[in-house]
Order: C-alpha cells, then structure tokens, then sequence
C-alpha cells in the first residue's frame, strides 16, 4: 500500500476516533448535569454578623450564582454581601416577596432559596445536581442540622428530619430547592398563604418527587437562644398545629407575617 494512502487512513482513524471521545465527553457532562446552572437567592435583613460566611460557603459548595434580596437592611448586610455576590437587590414585600423577586431576576436553571444564617455544605451543589437527575425530580430540600453540638440540638434536628419523611416539611431553613420551569409553573411563593414555604413546598411535591437530600445545612442557633429552646419549640408546634388545622383566616396570616417567622424560625 502506498505511504500517502496509508497515511491517508491513517488520518481519518485518529478524525473518527477525536470524534468518538468528543460525543463521549459531551454525553457525559450532559448524564452527570454539569449543564445545569445552580442559582441561590439569599434574603436578608439586618444579617451583617452572619452574611459573608453564609455567601462563601455557598460559593464552596458549588453555586454558579448568588442573588442577594435585602428587605430593607439598617446596617451592613448589602455592602459586605456585595462583593460575594452576582447581584444585590432590595425588596420590601416580606420573606416570601424577597424569594420571588430574587427568583425573577436569576439565571439559574436551579433555584435554590437559602436563608441568610445557614451555611451550605462543601458538596451541596453536586449533590442537587445528582439528585436531578432522574427526570421525575422537580425539586428538593437538605437535611437539618445546627451549628451547635449541644445535645438537645441534635434532637430537635433529628424530629425535624423524620418529620419532613412523613410529608410534613421541610420548611425554607432546610435550603428548599427547585427546577426553574416548575417554579415558574407554580407561580413561585404565594407570600399571601400562611406557611408559605411549607405551602410551596405541598404544590412541589404535587408535581413530581421531591428528594430530600443525606447532605446537611447548618443552620444558626442564634434566634434559638435569643428566644428560649421551649419557648421557640412552642412556637413552631403552634404554627404547625394550625396549618394542619387549616386554618386560614386574616388574624391568623397577621400572626405569623414575614417579621414574625424571622424571629422564630
């Protein structure tokens, strides 16, 4: 065989084979979700003590975008969460109205809605990447955990896990997550409805499997303290009665506004 047809073949082997393991690659970067865009949204208000070790773990822990919404700060929350984070906005509407504003103005094909005291684990972006994978996955939340070692902490985070595996939770300081087209589709938090992260999270789980995540977000003790243990545990026994009460009147949603869940939760 001549040498110029025998380099000839030569050459479209090595052609056909760049190809092979370029498909190959790109196959698996799609199976293993590398395409998806991570998006956190962090309300805040008045969380200068807390914001930056909360915005970095956020970064370490895998998220392409960090959208922070300010409810109307009086000290330095926004300058020292605006050189960690994408963008920072402000939102006067309450929790619920800040999550929603965060969410319109993110790019993420994820939304993640992280409470500004939680730190976020080192592999908590791979592990709602991995969690996505199965199609009939729409969204999701992370184990409870504190930043405290006491042992009454352990217990409370321990009740509160095996209470979101029988359907009652996860509330929004477990770092509830969500497909961006079924947020959409849902119409995002309804900032009107009492609990309305428990609410969300109800109308998630009616469109498809919701996982909940081996991964654990730690959250602060801070308002646990502040408060009392018995006295903040009563409180979210109480809330949790009337939601499954249903009840649903004016004085009840007074009762429970954005300030409120703030202080408690």
């Amino acid at each position: 065989m001549p040498l110029s047809l025998l380099r000839r073949v030569f050459f479209r082997i090595v052609q056909r084979w760049s190809r092979i393991r370029t498909h190959a690659a790109t196959d698996g970067m799609n199976a293993g979700g590398l395409s998806l865009r991570l998006s956190a949204i962090v309300p805040t208000l008045n969380e200068s003590a807390e914001i930056e070790r909360t915005l970095r773990s956020l970064r370490a822990g895998g998220v392409d975008e960090v959208v922070v919404v300010d409810g109307g700060s009086s000290d330095s929350t926004t300058v020292l969460a605006r050189p960690l984070a994408d963008a920072v906005l402000h939102s006067g509407g309450g929790l619920f109205e800040q999550l929603n504003c965060g969410a319109a103005a993110a790019g993420g094909d994820v939304l993640l809605f992280h409470y500004a005291d939680v730190k976020f684990p080192a592999q908590g972006g791979r592990a709602i990447v991995d969690a996505l994978q199965r199609r009939d996955v729409v969204g999701g939340a992370f184990a409870l955990d504190f930043m405290s070692q006491a042992s009454h902490y352990r217990v409370i985070a321990g009740g509160a896990n095996l209470r979101n595996r029988l359907r009652f939770g996860p509330f929004g300081d477990q770092s509830i997550f969500s497909r961006r087209t079924i947020f959409d589709e849902l119409g995002g938090f309804r900032s009107d409805r009492f609990l309305a992260d428990l609410e969300f999270v109800r109308r998630l789980r009616s469109h498809g499997r919701f996982a909940l995540l081996r991964e654990r977000v730690r959250t602060s003790v801070r308002r646990w303290e502040r408060m009392g243990v018995a006295r903040t545990l009563q409180h979210h026994w109480w809330l949790s009665a009337l939601y499954l009460l249903g009840k649903r009147r004016e004085c009840l949603r007074a009762a429970c506004t954005a300030t409120t869940l703030r202080t408690i939760r």
